[in-house]
């Protein structure tokens, strides 16, 4: 494995701050939707338990894809500070190389395969990183 080469590393960080972009605006455009009535302009101002239902399982979806969103946005500030501390791009558990094919899938990754494998099987796949 090798280090990155400043293209690469430039590429990855413009995907990166891209992204962030993308992220903050959808999570601001689904903090001032959840500032409305949600249910109430779901179902209608006449609410049956099934419109009401189906109301509450949208708004449901609607929260968790806002938090899977800021939990992505987490991951990108963490890879952006790794980059201004020249730590992008090594694995944060045995601080080998992160190959550029992993890191141009997902640019935001923390670990090399190996160490995110065991992380995976370890803690089953759940996000244990601390909120900041």
């Amino acid at each position: 494995m090798t280090e990155l080469t400043a293209t690469e590393l430039q590429t990855l960080t413009d995907r990166l701050t891209r992204r962030r972009q993308d992220l903050l605006a959808m999570i601001q455009a689904g903090a001032s939707d959840a500032g409305h009535d949600n249910l109430r302009h779901i179902a209608g101002e006449v609410a049956d338990s099934g419109d009401e239902s189906t109301a509450l399982q949208q708004t449901d979806l609607n929260l968790a894809e806002m938090e899977n969103e800021v939990r992505e946005l987490r991951a990108i500030d963490r890879a952006l500070e790794r980059v201004k501390d020249g730590t992008y791009g090594s694995c944060i558990e045995c601080g080998c190389h992160i190959p550029y094919a992993r890191l141009e899938a997902y640019p935001a990754a923390e670990r090399c395969t190996d160490c995110q494998t065991r992380y995976e099987r370890q803690y089953g796949g759940r996000d244990v990183t601390p909120s900041l």
